[in-house]
């Protein structure tokens, strides 16, 4: 009955972060995958986090924004607007231990992943596939 719960649970926190990813996007033009207008979004991105869903672009040369201020506990989605695969992962290159929230793994060209931060300090993450292509995220 326990694990019935948590699944349940997990299975509402997941649709819901689902229904949030897909109703942000419309306030930018989603069928141009442009790569300058995605930061945009996120001009202060060094501020503490203001909604419950924070978004991180991947546009096959950078992450956008490079620096994000999160609160635990706060769901942030990987978006890649490429035409290449992304693999996101925690530092350091190739262990991936600073933290495991962030070890989010490959997100296809076109798609997106959505996850929960919990731990709190600042961490470094990277395209495994391209080590150089690096961003911070500051959990609070």
């Amino acid at each position: 009955m326990k694990a019935f719960i948590i699944g349940l649970i997990a299975v509402v926190i997941i649709g819901g972060g689902y229904l949030l990813m897909h109703k942000s996007p419309s306030k930018t033009a989603t069928t141009t995958p442009s790569t300058s207008s995605q930061s945009q979004s996120s001009t202060p991105s060094s501020t503490p986090s203001q909604s419950a869903v924070d978004t991180i672009t991947f546009d096959g040369n950078q992450f956008s924004p490079a620096t994000l201020t999160v609160k635990s506990g706060t769901m942030v989605t990987i978006k890649n607007t490429s035409s290449q695969d992304v693999q996101m992962q925690s530092n350091p290159h190739p262990t991936h231990t600073d933290d495991n929230d962030l070890n989010v793994g490959l997100v296809a060209a076109g798609q997106s992943k959505t996850f929960t931060v919990t731990k709190t300090g600042s961490f470094g993450y990277h395209d495994h596939l391209d080590p150089s292509i690096q961003g911070k995220i500051t959990i609070e």
